[in-house]
């Protein structure tokens, strides 16, 4: 399982770079996994690439169009990033 830098999951990873609150971030990523069809926990960069779309769009309830593209480009790097 791909790990982020304080041995978390890329489940972990992708809520720490999200830009969401932290009270909410947790729950918003795993709601857009679920209906992305991805098993919440991300096992692996390409669950994260097909569960994408759904995160970015939950993004964007809660920040503007910049913000969301600039959190996407992170998430999107963790998607690419093979370990």
């Amino acid at each position: 399982m791909l790990l982020d830098r304080q041995n978390g999951t890329l489940f972990d990873a992708v809520v720490a770079t999200s830009g969401l609150a932290p009270l909410i971030a947790p729950e918003v990523i795993r709601r857009a996994c679920v209906r992305a069809g991805v098993h919440a926990a991300l096992p692996t960069p390409a669950d994260l690439s097909r569960a994408l779309p759904a995160i970015r769009q939950a993004l964007a309830i809660y920040m503007n169009p910049e913000e969301v593209h600039r959190h996407m480009r992170a998430i999107e790097k963790l998607a690419l990033h093979k370990h």
